[in-house]
């Protein structure tokens, strides 16, 4: 029987929101049975992807574009996409993942904000995937905040925070590789359907992302042979062998990706065996040694020029054959340049905990059967595709090439401290250890504290050069488009400007023809159009702002015959004679007088073009191909045009001197 509630109405109302608060106890605890259990561990990790979200989302939120990105967007912008776009090569890179988010995105155009956000949610996506793995392959353990933590911290994966072209392949592959990891561990734990199909679909997803996907297949063989094997290694093949399943799937995906790359590739990239060992020693023990530690803590900006790394070597890399002015620039490519000290120091502690882990666990190291062969094959990956292009030093220092070490040293943190669960072998104590001091909890902390705020140092430092919006020495490519975005701004209707190339510093001429306005600027149609022929054209000069366009060289063809007009053009084929010009791709000036307007044809050796004429006194200019010895000219009805003489050169702002 229920006591009688007090006379007091405060205390009655209390009493009966108590009754009500016990009354609908046993139906929430129905409804929280029902829910997965979030503990504490779980809600840390939440804490420590969101707080390198904000950290990665300043750092996107202020960048910009860069190199690939303008090639990519500009495809997208003019419609030159399709199935074969999607499978093509890029640079040796087959990236259909990539390609496929590039057609979505790349619709914005010069909107910055799409390109961040996309940024930003692939790396929480990947964040996320990390987390998952661990969790799924070691339980439920506060000790796997510092793997994950690695992950998130990690210089390594700094590029693809503010580099869309960089994020668009290194996201997806570290997503493909957390999920085909536990994928696998999970078939390999219960032999059902769905898991091993998920291993199949985030191995495709790896490699239909990155040229380094296929490494992924041999660290799921050594998770196989290393955790879930036992006994003499007869017996351990055997247990291999009868996985056959997740192996015969497996080798058919990386198959038909071997025949597909192979297909797509027209020139193989170029080597030089004098790169390698200078390659190979830069880029594991300074790199990816102060890399593992949370360096490099400094960064030496490159926009061009020659690398003063090997300025002096005997091996010289092939771009630096030509002019040096013509190599890279536009853009903040940051190499590593730790402090020797520093990497000397590094090393000394990384040898030290692995040495004192050896020491007092059995099993603990298993782990770098796989970390120690996918680092080298990463080293020689980047030998291959890209050293002796702009040198072994560039290369080597490029830390955007060893992003996915971060993804697998997640993994390999997390399996030299803890057993896989379901595995059949996993770190064990010694019975007698060879070490019997154990590390100190505070020094532990220490070292943590100390990677977290190199980390920091390094991505703070490295991503200040991608927020100099005006800065033409840390960043000449998006100085140059502000610039030409503020001349647009001060002008009405279209800018009709001469499509031809921009200077190294703001596009390398090895890319071309993405270094024509047409293509690295397309996005800004239709205020600004660019044309190959028209009547006072304007030109965009080094800095980006419009000048009038002009071919400074001189006459190539004698004064014409009609006092006060020179060469008379009307309706009547006219042919001048002209100084014998070269095929190289210049352009021609002709200085004109005309009576009205309407148009005027040319014919320059085997190039036909109908150009638009002004009434008036003005300068006629038209990209030529191949060579010639004459200018003819046809005039549409009722016009009459007066050319003065005719020019052939480059072309440049008015008053500026041509280039050689």
């Amino acid at each position: 029987m229920n006591e009688p509630l007090p006379a007091d109405p405060v205390a009655r109302l209390l009493g009966r929101a108590r009754e009500r608060v016990a009354a609908s106890r046993p139906a929430r605890s129905r409804v929280a049975r029902r829910l997965p259990r979030v503990g504490t561990t779980t809600w840390l990790a939440v804490a420590l992807i969101g707080a390198q979200a904000l950290l990665r989302g300043w750092a996107t939120s202020r960048s910009w574009f860069m190199w690939d990105d303008y090639i990519f967007i500009a495809d997208v912008v003019r419609g030159e996409t399709g199935v074969g776009w999607l499978f093509r090569s890029h640079f040796s890179l087959l990236q259909p993942v990539g390609f496929a988010m590039a057609l979505l995105v790349g619709k914005a155009g010069f909107a910055w904000w799409a390109y961040a956000t996309h940024i930003l949610l692939m790396q929480v996506a990947a964040s996320v995937a990390c987390w998952v793995m661990l969790r799924v392959l070691f339980g439920d353990r506060r000790l796997l905040l510092v793997p994950l933590t690695f992950y998130l911290a990690s210089p390594f994966t700094v590029p693809g925070s503010v580099w869309w072209s960089v994020a668009i392949y290194q996201y997806p592959f570290h997503i493909g590789l957390f999920g085909a990891v536990t994928c696998h561990v999970v078939w390999l734990r219960r032999r059902r359907p769905p898991a091993l199909l998920g291993t199949f679909a985030f191995t495709a997803l790896a490699l239909g992302s990155y040229i380094k996907a296929p490494l992924l297949v041999p660290v799921l063989v050594g998770i196989s042979l290393l955790w879930f094997t036992a006994g003499p290694w007869r017996e351990r093949l055997r247990d291999l062998g009868r996985q056959w399943p997740a192996w015969l799937g497996l080798g058919l995906l990386l198959a038909g990706y071997v025949a597909l790359w192979l297909s797509r590739q027209t020139d193989a990239p170029p080597r030089q065996a004098c790169e390698a060992p200078r390659l190979v020693e830069t880029s594991v023990l300074e790199t990816i040694g102060s890399g593992l530690a949370g360096g490099p803590w400094s960064w030496r900006l490159w926009t061009g020029g020659i690398d003063p790394f090997i300025a002096a070597s005997d091996c010289a890399p092939l771009a630096y054959r030509g002019s040096p002015d013509l190599v890279v620039g536009g853009a903040p490519q940051s190499l590593a340049t730790a402090p020797l000290a520093l990497v000397a120091l590094s090393w000394v502690v990384i040898v030290l905990l692995v040495v004192h882990r050896w020491a007092r666990h059995r099993n603990a190291l298993l782990v770098l059967w796989i970390l120690v062969p996918y680092g080298l094959a990463s080293v020689v990956l980047v030998f291959a595709g890209r050293a002796a292009t702009f040198g072994s030093q560039v290369g080597a220092r490029e830390v955007r090439y060893f992003a996915d070490l971060a993804a697998v040293g997640a993994f390999g943190i997390a399996a030299a401290f803890l057993t896989i669960r379901g595995a059949r072998t996993g770190p064990e104590p010694r019975e007698v250890p060879r070490i019997t001091l154990p590390l100190p909890t505070g020094l532990v902390r220490t070292l943590g504290v100390l990677f977290v705020a190199g980390s920091l140092v390094s991505t703070v430092t490295y991503v200040l050069p991608w927020h100099a919006r005006d800065d033409e020495t840390a960043f000449p490519e998006r100085a140059f488009v502000a610039q030409v975005e503020r001349s647009l701004a001060q002008r009405e209707g279209t800018v009709t400007v001469a499509d031809v190339p921009f200077p190294p510093k703001v596009a390398n001429p090895v890319i071309a023809p993405y270094n024509l306005p047409s293509r690295k600027l397309a996005p800004l149609a239709p205020k600004l159009r660019a044309v190959t022929q028209g009547t006072d054209l304007e030109v965009l000069d080094q800095q980006g702002r419009l000048r009038p366009a002009t071919v400074e060289a001189g006459p190539r063809a004698a004064p014409g015959e009609v006092e006060n007009c020179g060469y008379l053009v009307q309706q009547a084929r006219r042919t001048i004679e002209v100084a014998e010009v070269v095929p190289g791709g210049f352009w021609v000036r002709l200085d004109y007088l005309a009576n009205a307007d309407g148009f005027v044809d040319v014919t320059v050796g085997d190039m036909f073009r109908r150009v638009e004429v002004e009434s008036g006194l003005h300068t006629m200019l038209f990209l030529s191909d191949g060579d010639f010895s004459e200018v003819e000219l046809v005039a549409s009805a009722n016009l009459s045009v007066c050319i003065d003489n005719v020019r052939v050169g480059f072309v440049t702002p008015r008053g500026q001197e041509p280039p050689a």
